[in-house]
C-alpha cells in the first residue's frame, strides 16, 4: 500500500515538473519571438535612417556628392513594401500575420535607383546628389537637362535638345508623354515619343516650341514623363515665358533726374561734366530690371546694358557717371520681361 502511494506521488511530482517546464518553455519561446520581432524592426529602422542621413549629407554638399551605405533588408521583408518614393524610404517587414512599415521622411526629393535592393539580405547602396533630387541606388537612364526653360515672343518658334543616355547593359524601350495643357497658345512637339535606347548609348531628341500672334504673354508650365519597359523613369519639367516688346501702358515708368552738385541736392536738366545721372523707377515687379544707356550715336555706353534689382515695393535707383561722355542727347531704357520704358537726358559741354 505504501509502495503504491509512493508511485502515485512520484507520478504527480513528475506531472507537476512537466507542467512547470512547459510553462517555462512557452514563456521563453514567446520572449524569443518578441525579441526577434524587435530585432527585425531595429534592422529596418537602422537601414532607413542611415539612407536618409546619407541623402541629407550629399544633398547639402551639392550635385555629384556620393556616399556608399551598408544596409540590411531584414528577414521577412515584403519586397513590394521596400521602396523609395518622393521623400519616403520604407521597409515593410512581415510580423505575425501582418506587415509593419518602418519608414522615415526627408526634406528633399528622393528617386529609387534600378538596383535598389528589395529582398532580404545585406547590401552596399550608393547615394548620389543629382540636380534637384537624391538618387538612392544606381540609375541607368539619364536625361539631360532635367528641366527646360525658354523665353520666347509671340509668333515665334525655337527648340531645345534633350539627351537620353543608357548606362546599363540592356536596352530601354522609352515612351514619352507630354503633360501640357497650353495647346493653341504655346505648342510643344517632339520628333518622336517612342524609341529604343540601346545599352551604353545616347540619343538626342528635339523639343520644339511654337507661339502665335494671339498668344497671351505669361508663364506656361508643364512636363514630359519618360517611362521605360523597366522600373526606370524620368521627368523633364518645362517652363515657357512668353514676353513682349511693347511699351508699358502707365503701370511701370522711370524718372530721370540730373543734379548740379555731388550731393544730388540741386536739380538741373542740363549739367556740367562730370556730374551724376540718377535713374529711378517705381511700380515695377520686384526683381531684376535691365538698364541700358545709349549715347547720341545710338551705341550703349561702357558697362551697359546692366542689371539692377527692383525692391519689394517695385522701386529702384541707379546712378551713372558721365565723366568722359560726349555731349548730346542720351536715351535710357529700362526692361523687365514684357515691360519696357524709355526716357531721355542731355549731356552738355563745360561752360
Amino acid at each position: 500500500m505504501q509502495r503504491g502511494q509512493g508511485a502515485t506521488e512520484l507520478i504527480a511530482l513528475l506531472a507537476l515538473v512537466a507542467v512547470i517546464g512547459l510553462v517555462i518553455y512557452t514563456s521563453s519561446q514567446s520572449t524569443l519571438a518578441e525579441s526577434k520581432k524587435a530585432f527585425l524592426i531595429s534592422q529596418a529602422r537602422a537601414s532607413v535612417n542611415d539612407l536618409a542621413s546619407a541623402a541629407s549629407e550629399v544633398y547639402s554638399e551639392g550635385v555629384g556628392a556620393k556616399r556608399r551605405v551598408y544596409v540590411v533588408i531584414p528577414e521577412g521583408a515584403e519586397p513590394t513594401r521596400v521602396y523609395v518614393n518622393n521623400t519616403i524610404i520604407n521597409i515593410g517587414v512581415r510580423i505575425d500575420s501582418g506587415i509593419t512599415d518602418v519608414n522615415t521622411q526627408t526634406t528633399m526629393k528622393l528617386v529609387q535607383g534600378s538596383d535598389f535592393p528589395t529582398t532580404p539580405g545585406s547590401y552596399w547602396v550608393t547615394v548620389t546628389a543629382k540636380e534637384g533630387y537624391v538618387l538612392i541606388g544606381n540609375k541607368f537612364l539619364d536625361v539631360t537637362p532635367s528641366s527646360i526653360s525658354v523665353e520666347i515672343t509671340p509668333s515665334n518658334s525655337t527648340d531645345k535638345v534633350i539627351r537620353f543616355t543608357n548606362f546599363g547593359s540592356s536596352p530601354f524601350n522609352v515612351t514619352l508623354s507630354p503633360q501640357w495643357a497650353h495647346a493653341g497658345s504655346v505648342d510643344i512637339s517632339l520628333n518622336t515619343t517612342n524609341f529604343i535606347l540601346p545599352a551604353s548609348a545616347s540619343e538626342d531628341l528635339l523639343l520644339a516650341f511654337t507661339t502665335y500672334v494671339s498668344t497671351p504673354l505669361g508663364l506656361y508650365t508643364g512636363r514630359i514623363d519618360a517611362a521605360t519597359n523597366t522600373t526606370e523613369s524620368a521627368e523633364i519639367s518645362i517652363a515657357v515665358n512668353v514676353v513682349g516688346t511693347q511699351l508699358p501702358t502707365g503701370v511701370s515708368y522711370i524718372v530721370i533726374e540730373t543734379f548740379k552738385d555731388a550731393n544730388y541736392s540741386t536739380s538741373t536738366t542740363n549739367f556740367t561734366l562730370p556730374r551724376g545721372v540718377v535713374i529711378t523707377g517705381s511700380d515695377w515687379t520686384p526683381g531684376a530690371v535691365t538698364i541700358d544707356i545709349k549715347d547720341p550715336s545710338g551705341n550703349s555706353v561702357s558697362g551697359y546694358p546692366t542689371q539692377i534689382t527692383a525692391n519689394s515695393s517695385g522701386g529702384f535707383s541707379h546712378t551713372w557717371n558721365p565723366a568722359g561722355a560726349s555731349v548730346g542727347q542720351y536715351v535710357v531704357t529700362a526692361n523687365q520681361s514684357s515691360t519696357s520704358s524709355v526716357d531721355y537726358f542731355e549731356v552738355t559741354a563745360c561752360q
